[in-house]
């Protein structure tokens, strides 16, 4: 297991949507659980492998495998306020035929000037 190498708390926010009484919905994003992670870069091959299937990402996020992690989620350090930066927006997760871990490629979003 992996769970020795998990340094880092972060919290899962996921979009939520709800009905706007007039036919449309609203998509917020609300804190769904927290969890333990290792955020490392990923090698230049994966980067590059990465750009040619069209999946931008900064950096891989390892997790318990059982973590309900999703593409779409954002993880923001624990404790840290809705709409807080910096923090990273899930692209993709990979699960290893093995039940070892899950990684997920994430973007890592800046504040900006």
């Amino acid at each position: 297991m992996i769970g020795h190498t998990l340094n880092v708390r972060l919290d899962v926010w996921r979009a939520q949507r709800a009905t706007d009484g007039a036919g449309g919905q609203t998509v917020t994003r609300g804190k769904v659980g927290t969890v333990r992670a290792r955020i490392s870069q990923p090698r230049a091959g994966e980067q590059v492998e990465a750009d040619q299937a069209g999946a931008r990402h900064d950096t891989w996020i390892y997790l318990l495998p059982r973590a309900d992690v999703r593409r779409g989620d954002e993880l923001r350090p624990a404790g840290a306020a809705a709409g807080s930066r910096p923090y990273w927006r899930v692209m993709s997760t990979v699960r290893p035929s093995a039940p070892v871990y899950l990684r997920a490629a994430a973007e890592h979003i800046e504040q900006e000037a």
